[in-house]
This record gives structure tokens, C-alpha cells and sequence, in this order.
């Protein structure tokens, strides 16, 4: 779009100074009274009125007939038809192709400047559309930074939640598996303890049978024989903190 924009004022620049070139010619014909005619090609010139129409003539013919007559005020050669059209009055010059116009240097520079003034209008209009657009452009681009902005900041703003939650799922999990972990090492504890206690209480079971069974004298001697009561009480004890402990 810079590019264009420079190119754009390189031509109406070069234009411009054109333009007031022709300008400055133009005032110098009115000023010095300049009646000398020029050719320009492509045109014709239309009078008020014809005075003459001169058959098989040339552009140098024709410029020469409208210089000698001080009726004439402009002249048209024909190209095809090789004839030549002498007009007197004020009058224009229009775009015809394989004519030559043959007219005052007034007339010809004010027509070069109504030619130059519509190329620059038509350049600066080039050039406020262009200007428009990249301005409307860049107006375009700065909301889209805008809104992608804005979406970022709510994507920073959502993810900044999420880790707060996730960082708190993790010292939850943690808290948990270390509970679990000192859960599992005080069942392990209580198991141990509760079979060394249940290991002491089958055996004293087993020794309140063998008293009960045999409480005889042996070789004249005596054996102290322990109450059965007190061995069944002794077992409960003993099972019932181990099941406490557990």
C-alpha cells in the first residue's frame, strides 16, 4: 500500500510541475499579445463559424492559409480527405483521431491545462482512496490486535485458575496418599502386635488343657498346679487388647 501511495505522489508531483510550467506559458501568450498558431495532433478545432474549405492541402498548407488570413482563428487539416477547414471566432479544441487542430498558443495552453488540472484531480482522488483504504486498513488491523489481545488475556486469566485448582488437587492428593501411606504402616503395626499377643494367648490356652488334663504327683514330689481360672482370664486379657490395639 506505500508503494502505491508513493507512486502515486511521484506522478501527481511531476504533473503538478508540468502543470504550472503550462500555467506560466499560458500567461506569457495572453500578456504578450502572442498570436502565433501551433498544430495538435489528434484534434480539431471547432469555430463559431467556417470560412473556407481548401482541398488536397497539407498540415503546413493549412497552418500556412489560417496564419495569412486575419479572419481565422483556427483550422482543422483532414488527413484523410488531405483538406483543410478555416474557421473564424472563438472556439475549442476536441479529441479527433487522424485530424491536426490548428490553433493560437492561448488556446492551446489553456487546453494542456484543463488536461493537466483533470489527470491531478484524478491522481488526488487515487490518492484519498488509497489513503481511505490503508487507514481503513490499518483501523481493521488494530481492532483484530485488539480482540486477539483481549482473548489472550482471558486465556492467561482462565489457565491462572486452572493451575490454582490443579496445584490444589495435588496437595489434596498428597495430604491423602500420605494419610494413606501412615494408615497403612499402623494396620501393618497393629497386625504384628495383635498376632504376638494372639500367639501368647493360645499358648496359655494350651497350657490351661494340659493342666486340666494331667495335675497328678509324679515320683513323690508335688507340681504346683495353676488355677484354670486364672489362665482363662489371663487369655481374655490378652485378646481383648489385642483386638483393643488393633
Amino acid at each position: 500500500m506505500s508503494s502505491q501511495m508513493d507512486m502515486l505522489s511521484s506522478k501527481f508531483n511531476s504533473l503538478l510541475t508540468q502543470y504550472q510550467d503550462t500555467y506560466q506559458e499560458f500567461l506569457n501568450s495572453i500578456n504578450t499579445d502572442n498570436n502565433t498558431f501551433t498544430t495538435v495532433p489528434n484534434s480539431a478545432f471547432v469555430g463559431q463559424s467556417n470560412l473556407n474549405t481548401i482541398q488536397g492541402s497539407s498540415v503546413n498548407n493549412c497552418l500556412t492559409s489560417c496564419t495569412s488570413d486575419s479572419s481565422c482563428s483556427g483550422a482543422t487539416f483532414d488527413s484523410n480527405l488531405n483538406t483543410c477547414t478555416v474557421s473564424s471566432g472563438t472556439g475549442k479544441i476536441i479529441n479527433s483521431t487522424n485530424q491536426t487542430a490548428i490553433v493560437k498558443q492561448a488556446l492551446y495552453y489553456s487546453n494542456q491545462l484543463k488536461q493537466l488540472n483533470s489527470e491531478l484531480l484524478s491522481l488526488n482522488n487515487s490518492m484519498m482512496q488509497t489513503a481511505n483504504t490503508s487507514a481503513n486498513s490499518y483501523t481493521q488491523t488494530q481492532q483484530m490486535n485488539s480482540q486477539k489481545a483481549e482473548i489472550l488475556n482471558k486465556n492467561y486469566n482462565t489457565l491462572e485458575q486452572e493451575r490454582g485448582q490443579i496445584e490444589e488437587i495435588i496437595r489434596q492428593y498428597e495430604t491423602l496418599n500420605s494419610a494413606y501411606e501412615n494408615g497403612n504402616i499402623n494396620v501393618t503395626s497393629n497386625y504384628y502386635v495383635y498376632m504376638f499377643y494372639l500367639v501368647i494367648a493360645v499358648f496359655l490356652v494350651f497350657m490351661l488343657l494340659k493342666t486340666s488334663v494331667s495335675g497328678t504327683q509324679v515320683g513323690g514330689g508335688s507340681h504346683m498346679k495353676v488355677s484354670p481360672l486364672l489362665l482363662i482370664f489371663l487369655s481374655v486379657v490378652i485378646v481383648f487388647n489385642a483386638y483393643m490395639k488393633n
